[in-house]
């Protein structure tokens, strides 16, 4: 198993969980995040929760694809996550690791497999 590089530094803005995944009223594209992540249990009163099962999941899962961007390391990891409904959704969660920051910092998550 590739684990996400700097695992143990990893870090997730509280503002892309608050007024982001958890945020029906963002967008259209994040509410439909808001909606999934809700309906396994997460919620805006308890976010932490969501913090901390997105800071486990790269711990838990390999990481699926790794690319070099303009912007860094990018690297994607899938699959189950802790839920608060104990169910174990596959998701994909996207990390960067930007020069010159070592570890690495949470971009988005969303449902596996994705669907429009």
């Amino acid at each position: 198993m590739t684990q996400l590089p700097g695992v143990a530094t990893a870090v997730v803005a509280d503002a892309k969980i608050t007024g982001y995944l958890l945020d029906p009223a963002h967008s259209d594209q994040a509410a439909g995040k808001a909606k999934f992540f809700q309906a396994h249990g997460f919620s805006a009163a308890d976010w932490m929760e969501l913090k901390k099962a997105l800071l486990d999941h790269p711990r838990a899962n390999a990481v699926a694809v790794s690319a070099t961007t303009p912007f860094g390391e990018k690297y994607e990891v899938r699959c189950s996550i802790a839920t608060p409904d104990g169910r174990s959704p596959c998701i994909v969660s996207i990390w960067i690791i930007e020069p010159p920051d070592p570890g690495p910092r949470f971009v988005t998550a969303y449902p596996y497999p994705h669907r429009d």
